[in-house]
């Protein structure tokens, strides 16, 4: 199971740009040539632009962790350590769907630049740290014996063999939560690490639309994070 490849790609497709509320503008706001409209003004309608945006990442976001809580409850319902598959098998899965919530959650990002192009469109550029396991991190935490020993630790077990023999006298269910429990907190140790994280500049569409600034196609993005989990599901 590629986890590193599939999970870096679903990352960058579901890249939320997030910020929070500042007192003055610390970015450029630019127009195009065509569109008239004062310095003053302009500057005072983008603070209206990041409001409506940040509105829009935090919906998108809370998309995102409830299908990942969703897909994690299903797999659990579903599939709990089933006779064909084994811990690693179920780790793997829950390694995979932290990474995509942690991902969305220690994501940083700066508006550098609102341009408008007329009264009700205008396009948002920004600079976005967002994970990208350069230093093979996760790659790792792949190998069976390496993610257990970790996930060991986390547990306050001896070691690995301590681990399964003490998880030998539960019950599945209660194997399975703590093996969740100790798979995220390794997860997000990493994400916490500044070296694992590149810079990217994107640019978001936005438009105006009942008095009201929103990311173009947002329904269409928010459809695309079930179908998105659906494939994750789909090639485990």
């Amino acid at each position: 199971m590629k986890i590193k490849k599939l999970v870096i790609t679903i990352l960058v497709l579901l890249t939320v740009q997030m910020c929070g509320p500042e007192p003055k503008l610390d970015y450029n706001v630019t127009k195009s040539e065509s569109y008239k409209i004062s310095e003053k003004k302009m500057k005072k309608n983008s603070l209206e632009v990041k409001k409506g945006f940040e509105a829009d990442n935090e919906k998108f976001e809370k998309k995102v962790k409830e299908s990942a809580k969703s897909f994690i409850e299903n797999m659990v319902a579903k599939q709990s350590i089933s006779g064909n598959e084994t811990f690693a098998d179920q780790a793997m899965k829950q390694m995979a769907v932290n990474m995509i919530e942690k991902g969305i959650e220690y994501q940083k990002n700066k508006i550098e630049e609102i341009r408008f192009f007329n009264d009700e469109e205008a396009e948002i550029t920004q600079k976005v740290k967002v994970f990208s396991n350069n230093n093979d991190s996760f790659a790792k935490l792949q190998n069976e014996y390496e993610l257990f020993k970790r996930v060991a630790e986390k547990l306050q077990y001896k070691d690995t063999e301590d681990m399964m023999s003490q998880m030998e006298k539960m019950d599945r269910k209660e194997v399975f939560s703590k093996l969740m429990k100790g798979i995220s907190e390794v997860i997000e140790d990493e994400f916490k690490k500044e070296e694992n994280y590149t810079e990217m500049t994107t640019t978001v569409s936005v438009r105006k639309v009942n008095n009201t600034w929103h990311i173009k196609n947002l329904d269409e993005q928010i459809k695309a994070v079930d179908v998105l989990f659906s494939s994750l599901a789909n090639s485990m």
